[in-house]
């Protein structure tokens, strides 16, 4: 049933415990949950469970989705130490960051690793919404890149991806690009590209084609989308985007993301040409200090 339902099966009545979240999310020394309402009342209850795991200093509650351009979280701390900037470790990576402030999904822990463990020697990678690195760095450390670029708009977020970088010592490795991905990604370089950002992520396909090597190479496409249309949604989206070959290498779903709603991965395989004519063009009207011409 979960650490908090035996820890509280002695408090709480029946009927609220069979409420209780079957498990929460681990960030470092912070405890964050999602509680419904009918039980919020029993949040001091609640909170203090989590405390006693070792470890576990702060415990925050989730208020709502992450929106907006930032992505920023929507969290209130509820028990413990006020303090919600932390030291997450992962597949021996360090990250540091507020979990108050920029967005970490625990829940893609198994994503993060797989994406790491696909990177082959020599390969040149673009993450277009790196975050704090959660991505980037596990690439930088587990594989063996020839470079990693990662971009993140985000101004808090991208001063983590610093530090984080700094951390891991992948400095030689990742190069951190701050600003809109449609303004400063390059273009032309990637053998493999990260879209590792849902709802809007269609919205960036185009660029992302644009990003790959004339040659080819892999999308990994993260999208939120509704059960019933699980693969066929995203792919068809992956196909339409562009004029080259598409070849889908595997697809899966990351982990419900509401009900009636699954977040997947989608991996493509997109063959050679070029998706616009204009490229070197379209870089210099941008004044895309980061590209790279092929």
């Amino acid at each position: 049933m979960g650490y908090l339902h035996d820890a509280l099966k002695t408090s709480l009545p029946p009927e609220e415990l069979e409420l209780l979240p079957s498990g929460f999310d681990r960030v470092g020394h912070v405890a964050i949950l999602t509680l419904p309402q009918a039980i919020i009342h029993r949040s001091e209850e609640i909170a203090g469970a989590l405390l006693r795991l070792k470890g576990v200093r702060t415990v925050a509650l989730r208020e709502g989705p992450i929106t907006g351009r930032y992505r920023r979280p929507k969290i209130k701390v509820i028990a413990g130490d006020p303090n919600t900037e932390t030291v997450h470790k992962e597949h021996g990576c360090l990250f540091k960051l507020d979990v108050a402030r920029v967005m970490f999904a625990p829940g893609n822990l198994f994503e993060r690793g797989r994406i790491a463990g696909l990177v082959k020697p020599g390969e040149v990678v673009v993450d277009m919404f790196a975050g704090v690195g959660q991505f980037s760095i596990p690439i930088a450390k587990r594989a063996r890149p020839g470079r990693v670029y990662a971009i993140e708009l985000n101004p808090v977020a991208y001063r983590y991806l610093r530090e984080n970088i700094e951390l891991n010592r992948v400095e030689h490795v990742v190069v951190p690009l701050h600003g809109n991905c449609e303004e400063v990604a390059p273009l032309g370089v990637a053998d493999r590209v990260i879209m590792g950002i849902l709802h809007v992520t269609h919205k960036y396909l185009p660029l992302a084609m644009r990003v790959l090597k004339p040659t080819g190479g892999v999308i990994h496409y993260h999208e939120s989308v509704p059960s019933k249309l699980r693969f066929q949604r995203p792919i068809e989206r992956i196909i339409s985007s562009t004029r080259r070959t598409v070849e889908i290498l595997n697809k899966r779903v990351v982990k419900r993301y509401a009900p009636g709603v699954d977040h997947v991965v989608i991996d493509a395989k997109v063959g050679p040409g070029r998706d616009d004519e204009n490229i070197y063009d379209l870089a210099t009207k941008s004044n895309k200090k980061n590209w790279v011409p092929t």
